[in-house]
């Protein structure tokens, strides 16, 4: 009887055992789980982020080629009129300064495409 008992305790320690076993390999899992899925919010958090710097960077070029051109063309022209009025010319000036300005906006579109690479 008392060999029954050291066997049937024995198996009782084992099921423990393989209960603790079986306990320990679903907090694995469930750790590794939920690595993963915190893995992946963060490339998508990071896929997102790249995308709004994107769009960011993309405005922020547009923004600086059209404030440019406009500078170029503006500062030509009002150069243009100030030589007119000294010089006393009418068109003359104004004519060859805004050429002149939309030809350094042309310029400048490309000094820009060339610093930012698009």
């Amino acid at each position: 009887m008392n060999e029954n008992n050291d066997i049937n305790e024995n198996k009782n320690d084992e099921n423990d055992e393989n209960s603790e076993n079986n306990e320990n390999d679903i907090n694995i899992e469930d750790d590794n789980d939920e690595r993963a899925r915190a893995e992946k919010i963060l490339k998508n958090m990071e896929k997102t982020k790249k995308e709004k710097n994107g769009v960011i960077k993309a405005f922020a070029l547009v923004t600086q080629l059209g404030v440019q051109m406009a500078f170029c063309v503006i500062v030509g022209v009002l150069t243009g009129m100030f030589l007119d009025r000294l010089a006393g010319t009418s068109p003359l000036f104004i004519i060859v300064f805004s050429i002149l300005g939309s030809a350094a906006s042309i310029k400048v579109i490309f000094d820009i495409a060339n610093k930012w690479k698009y």
